[in-house]
Order: structure tokens, then sequence, then C-alpha cells
């Protein structure tokens, strides 16, 4: 008797472990390959992170570009509200068509002739307005003309 159960206990045992070895066996092999990619990405980050400091090195290394002064006049001039809506008023333009001649979005136009006080303005936006504000109605109309816009006609195109 004490064969029989000593013989079923290493068949119990030999099934469990071909069972176990059947449920297992694929997980080798996945984590096998999961390895091959965990190793290749850590390549591949110290060869960026080398790069990223060769890179860092050059740059420091390199004199920054010199900051472009800007004009007496363009850092005096001040624009208020008051005299953007004047100019654009002489030029006997809409607010879309002043802001296609500067550059900017009609809302800009719209929120520079609303507000209290100096205005803050970039530096390209300045030189435009600078550059605009010696014009005549017709020459701000030819200007226009040359950028695709057709300026409108009439008292109406002021307001």
């Amino acid at each position: 008797m004490a064969n029989i159960a000593k013989m079923l206990k290493d068949e119990i045992a030999r099934i469990s472990r071909k069972e176990i070895k059947n449920a297992v066996g694929g997980l080798g092999k996945t984590q096998a390959n999961l390895k091959k990619i965990l190793a290749d990405l850590k390549k591949r980050v110290a060869s960026l992170e080398s790069e990223n400091r060769r890179l860092t090195k050059e740059a420091s290394k390199q004199k920054a570009p010199p900051v472009e002064k800007l004009p007496e006049q363009q850092e005096k001039t001040r624009f208020t509200s008051k005299g953007i809506h004047s100019l654009r008023s002489r030029l006997h333009l809409t607010q879309a068509e002043f802001a296609k001649l500067v550059g900017v979005t009609t809302h800009a136009v719209y929120l520079w002739e609303n507000k209290e006080g100096p205005l803050k303005l970039r530096d390209k936006t300045k030189t435009a307005l600078l550059s605009i504000k010696g014009l005549g109605a017709r020459e701000a109309k030819e200007k226009l003309g040359e950028a695709g816009v057709k300026p409108k006609r009439g008292k109406k195109a002021a307001k």
C-alpha cells in the first residue's frame, strides 16, 4: 500500500510540473524579449544623453548674437489708444484694413483703441506703426492695394 501511495504522489508531482511548465513556458520567451528591448532602450538613452551634453557644450561655447538696439525715435515714441484711433481715422481705414497694414489682427487694433493709458507694443509692431505714421490716406490705400487688400470707399470706412 505504501508503494501505491508513493507512486500516486510521484505521478501527481510529475503532472503538476508538466502543467506548470506549459502555463509558464511562453513567459520565458516574452521575458527574454523584454530584457533585450530594455537593454536597447538603455543604450539609446545613454547615447542621447551624451549627444545632449555635447550639443550643450557647443552651444555654450558659441557667442550669443548681439542684441539690436532700437532706434532712439522708436524707443521714445509712446502709443496710446487715442493716437492709434486718430491715426486710423486720418488714414480713412477700417480696423481690418489698418490691421492688415500693420501686420496684426483686427482684434488687436480693437483692443489698442479701447485700452487706457500707454500701450505696450512689440518692437516689430512699433516699427510698423512708425512707418505708417508718416503716410497719407492715398499712400496707405496704395500699400493696402500692394498687399492684396481692397480698401473700402466712402466715409463709413473711417469708422
